[in-house]
């Protein structure tokens, strides 16, 4: 990968930092602890932590149905077996932010000239290319005419659920999207650079370039890549980006917020929430009775017992939280009290031959260390004894 930010903090006392490469290798500009990264998913415990700051203070509860903020949301359809029927009950802000809604997701792709997979919500993405749709309240009114893909509450299915979130806390604060995260989040925790947006200025200086990493070849006995090239996306300068202020980015939402590792990676000591709502975040909801009636729902499957809690992915063995994708992600070990946050210029799907979680992969790492760590604390102590 062309560039790389991370970092691990233990008992609030940064263990690990490596910020290495390049913020744009065709203009030679190095990568620091302020260039700035698209955050993509880790937009989403933002949207989350936003809703429970208005959660405390009244403004709204969790079993309040979307429709109420958004009429569009109003007797939703269900397409079950090529056939539309009423869904059993209405969308809530809970199923919105648990991804229970029945909505969906998709399509993507990795650049804009590239077609659009296929997908129930193509349409959808068509308009706001084409300008069509102009801001979030446009995007939700066009979302809910499409049918959901299965009622509220049946399952969990990774869903523009905090899209919508995102347009109810515009109508319940009377605030733009942006201006919400700024005001409760942002500032308070010293986010300075972190913004939907950047200035082409900010661009020139501190924008990443956004790059996609491709397979070249494979080795004979795995048939796993281990040779890779890279390709520029979004733009072939800074200041041609899609999240350069001006340009195309209207709908706050989708690719969500830029941020600096720098702004991810401090802390200020003001409070966004308060310890308790905290600590109910930190859990799995999918075996809560408020999500489902039903037996514990599934979350992202991974090979692995994964739940979900409004700010991403939770394993229930091992109380460890994550969240994250194509280039960003940041984890929580609660039992070894680490975290790390990790960002990088480039996407890759792909396995990778001879990778090894001990030595590859932050979170892995840490894990590893732990272990060895517990297992010599363990030996010594018997020695003692």
């Amino acid at each position: 990968m062309p560039g790389v930010a991370e970092c691990a903090v233990k008992d609030n006392r940064l263990i690990y930092v490596d910020i290495r490469g390049y913020q744009d290798k065709e203009f030679n500009a190095k990568m620091s602890e302020k260039s700035l990264f698209r955050c993509h998913s880790m937009t989403k415990p933002i949207t989350a932590v936003a809703l429970m700051s208005l959660w405390e203070e009244g403004k709204l509860a969790l079993d309040d149905p979307v429709h109420k903020y958004i009429p569009a949301f109003r007797n939703m359809k269900v397409l079950r077996a090529g056939r539309l029927e009423d869904a059993k009950r209405p969308i809530t802000l809970r199923h919105l932010v648990m991804h229970t809604s029945g909505l969906g997701y998709g399509p993507s792709r990795e650049r804009k000239t590239e077609k659009l997979e296929d997908g129930p919500y193509l349409p959808l993405v068509k308009r706001i290319d084409s300008g069509l749709i102009k801001n979030l309240k446009s995007f939700c009114n066009e979302l809910a005419k499409f049918p959901l893909q299965f009622h509220p509450g049946d399952r969990w299915e990774y869903s523009m659920g905090l899209d919508v979130i995102g347009r109810v806390l515009e109508v319940v604060s009377g605030l733009p999207l942006d201006r919400l995260f700024r005001q409760r989040i942002f500032r308070k925790m010293g986010m300075k650079d972190t913004a939907f947006s950047v200035s082409p200025r900010k661009a020139r200086r501190q924008l990443t370039a956004y790059y996609i990493t491709k397979v070249r070849s494979k080795n004979r006995r795995t048939k796993l890549p281990n040779n890779f090239f890279t390709r520029r996306a979004d733009g072939c300068h800074p200041k041609m980006s899609a999240w350069v202020q001006g340009r195309s980015l209207k709908v706050l939402s989708g690719g969500g917020i830029c941020g600096s590792f720098a702004g991810f990676a401090t802390t200020t000591g003001h409070q966004v929430l308060k310890p308790n709502t905290v600590r109910l975040l930190c859990r799995d909801w999918l075996r809560m009775k408020s999500v489902s009636d039903k037996q514990k729902l599934r979350g992202w499957g991974m090979g692995r017992d994964v739940g979900w809690c409004p700010l991403g992915h939770w394993m229930p063995k091992e109380r460890l939280m994550f969240m994250g994708g194509i280039t960003t992600n940041w984890s929580i070990n609660f039992p070894t009290k680490t975290f790390q946050v990790s960002m990088t210029s480039s996407s890759c799907e792909a396995d990778v031959h001879n990778w090894d979680d001990r030595k590859d992969d932050l979170s892995g790492a840490l894990d590893h260390a732990e272990k060895v760590w517990r297992r010599k604390r363990r030996l010594q102590s018997g020695r003692v004894s």
